[in-house]
């Protein structure tokens, strides 16, 4: 069983996921999460925005020491989103992800836990994943 809680991070648009990020109206520079003020130039108030379904791994790094509010082992991966933002997201898929793939940004559970529960958040979904998902 997961959690699912009420989230303003994202959007959900079918089985993908529309992160939210904020772009300064002055500098154009994006963040995500969001903020107030932009720490580019320091513009307070930024625009709110949705960032593609889509990204390009820049990196990646196995995780293996849980905490108590994370269940290891899980892969982290930084992704780069055509809106010029990179974001780490947990990867879901076995293996490896590879530098450079394209990933689907998804609603998966875990590897945050709460009350002892896998919590669904955002997850970059790698190729070999999405070619078992679809078949």
């Amino acid at each position: 069983m997961t959690v699912v809680e009420a989230n303003s991070e994202y959007d959900l648009e079918e089985d993908r996921v529309r992160l939210r990020a904020g772009r300064c109206p002055d500098c154009g520079a994006v963040f995500c999460p969001t903020g107030t003020v932009c720490a580019a130039c320091g513009h307070r108030g930024l625009d709110e925005i949705l960032l593609a379904p889509t990204a390009t791994v820049y990196t990646y790094t196995r995780v293996h020491q849980s905490t108590p509010d994370f269940q290891a082992p899980y892969d982290l991966v930084y992704a780069d989103f055509p809106e010029n933002v990179r974001v780490m997201l947990p990867a879901l898929g076995e293996g490896y992800p590879v530098i450079g793939e394209q990933v689907d940004i998804v609603l998966a559970p875990g590897p945050r836990v709460k009350d002892g529960q896998l919590i669904d958040m955002p997850h970059a979904r790698t190729a070999a994943e999405r070619s078992e998902h679809d078949g």
